[in-house]
């Protein structure tokens, strides 16, 4: 059902109104509309939660000023919601808690209350009726048969549930990727979103059920591990004493959902607890957070960041830096020339946007990017994905179904799995798929491409371009002024398809048509 909205600019209640507020666990209700609650509506100084004259306080912030903690909001939000419900004559007037100086984000908060499935005597402000998120699409842009369009709104019917009814998307960044891969074959695709209307969550995660979203813009690799480091953070509780800011000095915070941070020269931020991040901000400083879902991030030049846990986000900003997730459904991001950027986890991301930066994914449904002149991509997994669009860049996907792409001039992409795809887009690159039933294209000026497992394709459009099929019952196609290159194999020997005969055709538009499958039989060129 639709909740009811509180007013703005709240200066008196009726007789049967709450008003609702954040507060501290110092009870200190000296600014925002804690002070407004002092004020007029009978908030007392030094009473940091519950029923207080005319008003109701929520804690977000504990006795140093600090956010509290998830599990703590939970249960604040608990006893709200309890309250609330033995006083169903009230109506609470619930302000946008947790947004101002605890400086919670606007979206998190929505989805705390949500969680909390608060009753419907509690009004919502206008910053919590809406939650942006990050939402999984097949390769196009399709999500459980239903077909999107980006910058478009839907909306629809009937009772809202997650994983039952309804538009369905995630809070947390990496979350998407349990239910949409970072790579298939094709590359799902992701994009931010924002949901409204009715809504309901499904607490084994982030997943949160809409009636109405907005698709908005898609989303890169680099952009999805970037928001992930940057929610990570955002949850986090930053402890007294876990901060170096000297040169030469090292932080570390090893208890739960604790935060370390190094922001002088060659400094050393750790955070080994659960959702603990870890950063480092000067040159040469190093960053590592293995707890679960924590992150590292370090900015500096030759920094390097390391997030070992599940669902971890490392990155590394700087020049020469690096950046490496371990577990599984990590991501990790280096944006700085020369860095390299590893997820080794099942389902990892690994983009190094950066000038001669390398990429490596090697866990399952792993993603690779390294989109710097001279980058290198290598997903290794199954059904891994490597992309490389700088300049003489190299991607290589090892694992089956994989998806290796070079785009730019002189690139070299390599698909070694079965059923394997391998493309480079660039002048002069090169693409091979060296697996059973792989595909390997080359559409730039003067590109290769090669199929050389059994059953391969090889395809090259672009100018002056040359596709061989060298593997048993291969094919190969090419565009008008190409040539291509057909082996003919007999059958299996007990050792090896034996090479039959071999010969090579330009594609002229008469004896040898453009864009058409080509296979050599028994010496003679055979349109398939």
């Amino acid at each position: 059902m639709k909740r009811e909205l509180t007013p703005e600019n709240i200066q008196e209640l009726k007789e049967n109104q709450i008003f609702v507020f954040g507060s501290n666990m110092n009870g200190n209700h000296a600014g925002g509309a804690a002070r407004l609650a002092v004020e007029k509506f009978g908030a007392i100084m030094g009473q940091a939660e519950g029923i207080q004259g005319q008003s109701y306080a929520i804690p977000t912030l504990d006795k140093d000023m600090q956010k509290v903690t998830e599990e703590e909001l939970v249960v604040f939000l608990g006893n709200f919601g309890n309250y609330a419900n033995e006083h169903p004559e009230k109506e609470f007037l619930l302000t946008a808690i947790g947004t101002g100086i605890a400086g919670f984000d606007a979206s998190y908060m929505a989805y705390m209350l949500l969680r909390a499935n608060l009753p419907d005597n509690v009004t919502l402000p206008k910053e919590f009726i809406k939650i942006k998120g990050y939402k999984g699409f097949n390769p196009d842009l399709t999500c459980r048969d239903f077909q999107y369009e980006e910058g478009k709104d839907y909306e629809e019917t009937g009772d809202i549930m997650a994983c039952d009814n309804g538009f369905h998307f995630c809070l947390h960044p990496l979350d998407v990727f349990g239910y949409y891969p970072p790579a298939i074959v094709g590359m799902n695709k992701f994009h931010e979103v924002e949901g409204t209307g009715d809504m309901d969550v499904d607490t084994d995660d982030t997943k949160i059920a809409c009636s109405k979203i907005h698709i908005g813009a898609e989303l890169s690799i680099k952009s999805i591990v970037d928001a992930a480091v940057k929610f990570t953070f955002e949850k986090c509780k930053w402890k007294k004493g876990k901060s170096a800011t000297g040169d030469y000095g090292a932080a570390s915070a090893t208890g739960y959902q604790g935060a370390a941070s190094a922001t002088g020269y060659q400094g050393a931020a750790s955070a080994t607890g659960d959702q603990g991040a870890a950063s480092a901000t000067g040159d040469y400083g190093a960053a590592s957070a293995t707890g679960y879902q924590g992150a590292a991030s370090a900015t500096g030049d030759r920094g390097a960041a390391s997030a070992t846990g599940n669902q971890g986000a490392a990155s590394a900003t700087g020049d020469r830096g690096a950046a490496s997730a371990t577990g599984d459904r990590g991501a990790a991001s280096a944006t700085g020339y020369r860095g390299a950027a590893s997820a080794t986890g099942d389902r990892g991301a690994a983009s190094a946007t950066g000038d001669y930066g390398a990429a490596s994914a090697t866990g399952d449904y792993g993603a690779a990017s390294a989109t710097g002149d001279r980058g290198a991509a290598s997903a290794t997994g199954d059904q891994g994905a490597a992309s490389a669009t700088g300049d003489r860049g190299a991607a290589s996907a090892t694992g089956n179904q994989g998806a290796a792409s070079a785009t730019g001039d002189r690139g070299a992409a390599s698909a070694t799995g079965y059923q394997g795809a391998a493309s480079a887009t660039g002048d002069r690159g090169a693409a091979s798929a060296t697996g059973y039933q792989g595909a390997a294209s080359a559409t730039g000026d003067r590109g290769a491409a090669s199929a050389t497992g059994n059953q391969g394709a090889a395809s090259a459009t672009g100018k002056d371009s040359i596709a061989l099929a060298a593997g048993y019952g291969c094919k190969a196609k090419g565009a008008i002024g190409c040539w291509i290159v057909l082996a003919e194999r007999g059958e299996w020997d007990g050792d090896t398809y034996p090479i039959k005969e071999v010969k090579a055709f330009e594609v002229d538009g008469e004896k040898v048509k453009a864009d058409t499958w080509y296979m050599l039989v028994n010496g003679q060129l055979k349109e398939v």
